[in-house]
């Protein structure tokens, strides 16, 4: 398993917004998965993420592969409750692709 420190990667930044920096992060988050099935997007240092950033990082992977791919290989840490407010949000309206998999992401 593979701890991706997001401020390692967004050293200057205090939160995370645009769809640029997600799709930086999700292909980071989606080569390490290739290589090792389980990725950690640990949040520290963050206290907010914008909704663009967000669809980018995980929505888009929901729709793609489904909320079950998420689950198994995508947890998130150290993330506040701004931070999983906002990602929820985003897998709640992206689990609409695959309606049998509409809950919500509780790593």
């Amino acid at each position: 398993m593979k701890v991706i420190k997001v401020k390692d990667i967004f050293p200057a930044f205090d939160f995370l917004s645009s769809r640029e920096n997600g799709l930086l992060l999700r292909n980071l988050a989606l080569l390490e998965i290739r290589s090792m099935n389980k990725v950690v997007i640990d949040f520290s240092g963050f206290d907010a993420i914008t909704q663009s950033f967000t669809d980018e990082l995980i929505g888009v992977i929901v729709r793609e592969s489904g909320i079950d791919f998420v689950k198994n290989h995508i947890e998130i840490s150290n993330a506040g409750r701004d931070i999983r407010a906002m990602l929820n949000l985003v897998v709640s309206y992206s689990s609409n692709k695959f309606p049998s998999h509409t809950e919500s992401m509780h790593a």
